[in-house]
């Protein structure tokens, strides 16, 4: 378990200011190997979370200096939980991901099972060649409206918005409506190398997203990878894409999967590759059931494969959060999956 000190009763002391701060890397850091798309990722070392009394002027340091901060027990742990176990049951019901006689809330994996029917909708699903079909797709696009996940979200987006609003400076935080929950069942194609901005340039690089673990996630979990102290390179692949895309019709030169961008709108599907390519490592969490990570539109991440020694389904949930008085990306107001969300991954042609 990550030791964190002095946490405070509320959520919200954690902008308020104390002498505490957090560094987002150990001095002493345990390097891992964790196994990536097409090779492995060497040399991770831990990032570090901040906890609730980390004073606000040190998390708004962090965030501008390394586009990623990770704090502890911003959500009461039974609030996760349960909808993990909620969204275990759902899912399992049509699919029968789960191991016979295991706890839902556990999420073990049945081994008897092919991953590749567990990949989910989208960008991944489509690009690795499989058909966006099946019982598993149809349930995890149906999550995304299911009572459990609606209800679960907006309680959550009460507890983050105001935290976002204090650390960002908005005048009126909004967790954006369209947002997107994930699970990487184990030995499962991952999420590949890329910045959030490349789906959110519609509007200015001004949003925070607030990647939520759905259970405990440990650092062999499949959880998101962060590559260190990346914020510039990802402002120097926009400003290119920008100069690409400049003589493309408005909506192609906004699209994340225009004939100028790779499959699926990411820099790299090898996370290894990439990181020894910009001579920098990556950073992994031991994340567990409470945490939020929050990261910039131009914090380069991606996630390993899930080796979760216990077999464990990875669960979680991308929110977007944005100043509501300021522009932003309208096409994160209509819900994922819906038959209006242009942003559909599934919709976009992915054969170039």
């Amino acid at each position: 378990m990550t030791q964190v000190h002095n946490y405070p009763s509320s959520p919200l002391q954690a902008i308020q200011g104390s002498k505490h701060s957090s560094p987002q890397t150990a001095a002493n850091p345990e390097i891992l190997k964790l196994r990536g798309t097409d090779s492995d990722i060497d040399g991770v070392r831990p990032l570090v979370p901040c906890s609730l009394d980390t004073q606000l002027e040190e998390l708004q340091r962090l965030y501008e200096q390394d586009g990623v901060i990770w704090v502890k027990n911003l959500l009461p742990r039974d609030l996760v939980l349960k909808c993990r176990e909620n969204y275990m049951h759902f899912v399992n019901e049509t699919t029968f991901m789960l191991k016979p006689g295991t706890d839902p809330v556990e999420g073990i994996f049945d081994p008897s099972n092919d991953w590749r029917e567990f990949l989910p909708p989208g960008v991944v699903r489509v690009a690795a060649g499989f058909s966006d079909d099946g019982p598993f797709v149809e349930a995890a696009i149906k999550a995304h409206k299911a009572p459990f996940y609606l209800k679960f979200k907006d309680e959550v987006a009460k507890i983050i918005e105001p935290f976002v609003g204090k650390l960002r400076k908005f005048k009126e935080p909004w967790c954006l409506p369209r947002s997107l929950l994930r699970c990487a069942v184990p030995g499962a194609e991952t999420t590949p190398v890329h910045y959030d901005q490349i789906y959110l340039r519609a509007g200015p690089p001004t949003s925070i997203t607030g990647w939520v673990p759905i259970g405990d996630i440990g650092p062999k979990g499949g959880g998101l990878v962060y590559l260190d102290n990346a914020h510039d390179i990802g402002v120097k692949y926009e400003q290119d894409f920008d100069e690409l895309n400049k003589d493309l019709p408005d909506e192609e030169r906004l699209s994340a999967f225009n004939k100028n961008m790779e499959k699926g709108g990411w820099l790299d599907r090898n996370a290894g590759r990439f990181g020894q390519g910009w001579n920098r490592g990556w950073l992994v969490g031991d994340y567990e059931a409470g945490d939020v990570v929050f990261h910039s539109p131009y914090s380069i991440h991606a996630s390993a494969i899930n080796e979760d020694p216990c077999g464990r389904v990875r669960v979680s949930t991308d929110l977007r959060f944005v100043d509501k008085t300021k522009p932003f990306d309208q096409r994160w107001t209509v819900p994922a999956f819906d038959k209006n969300d242009t942003a559909v991954v599934r919709k976009a042609n992915l054969s170039q």
